[in-house]
């Protein structure tokens, strides 16, 4: 029987971002696909909580308004998409512009039943990562293994199971939401991304308000508890790395043959 794959397409934007909502949807006038903006919000909700103290513990400084904003807006799609008839879920951030042709045949795709719950859109600085599958979408599209950090949440792609898996794990805050995203060493979920990135960032600053990091002073023993929770943290994700193998699942990658995603592949629209 053929899975029925229904995405849902949310743009986080501020309601007073107006021109920016024009901007995004000038460029999304052609999309094939039905896509909604979701209002950002400033602040945290339940059962989301910000701490400060393991900010500074851990992350090194307090997060700033627009970090503390951007997380919850993140978090909220989440629930809402939980919550909905969607079978997966895409999300843009409003300062993007979008290659639609990529996120429709996405779209269509079942990405769970591929073993893909987390698909990185896009990332602010270089990544770390391995080619697990060639000709993704196209000859020159392929499908990374993203390892450690991946910055950015200007568009990714989850499943069900990746977005409750997020917001159980994600429920205290204690660094930016894109931190919190890369850390599939603690929700259990390996992070992919699609390479050539099916979209760009605007120059500009987002209306949801990303902050720059600031330098704080941190007592000798904050940064010694800092230390000693990175080292074990960074021990937890190496375990991890080494425990799961994408071979089973993908195969050994190879640069031959159709694209792995294809029409033929989706699911029932």
């Amino acid at each position: 029987m053929t899975t029925r794959v229904k995405t849902s397409v949310q743009v986080i934007s501020m309601v007073t971002a107006q021109r920016r909502r024009q901007q995004f949807s000038a460029t999304a006038e052609n999309a094939e696909i039905d896509w909604e903006f979701f209002s950002a919000l400033r602040l945290p909700a339940e059962p989301l909580a910000y701490d400060e103290g393991l900010a500074v513990r851990r992350f090194g400084r307090p997060l700033k308004p627009g970090e503390i904003g951007c997380y919850a807006s993140h978090f909220a799609v989440w629930q809402a998409f939980l919550d909905s008839p969607a079978t997966q879920l895409i999300v843009f951030e409003d300062d993007v512009i979008v290659d639609w042709q990529a996120i429709q045949t996405l779209a269509r795709q079942d990405l769970a039943a591929h073993g893909i719950d987390v698909l990185k859109l896009f990332a602010t600085h270089p990544i770390d990562a391995k080619v697990v599958k060639y000709k993704l979408l196209s000859d020159h599209s392929h499908l990374l293994r993203l390892r450690g950090y991946t910055y950015g949440t200007q568009g990714y792609m989850l499943s069900k199971r990746a977005a409750q898996a997020l917001i159980e794990h994600s429920k205290v805050m204690y660094m930016p939401v894109d931190w919190a995203m890369s850390r599939y060493w603690d929700y259990g979920l390996p992070n992919y991304a699609s390479f050539p990135f099916p979209l760009f960032e605007r120059q500009g600053q987002s209306s949801i308000e990303h902050s720059q990091s600031a330098p704080v002073s941190a007592t000798p023993l904050s940064a010694a508890a800092r230390f000693a929770w990175k080292l074990s943290d960074r021990m937890k994700r190496f375990r991890f790395d080494f425990a799961t193998n994408d071979r089973s699942q993908f195969g050994p990658p190879s640069d031959a043959g159709q694209a792995f995603l294809t029409d033929a592949s989706s699911g029932t629209r």
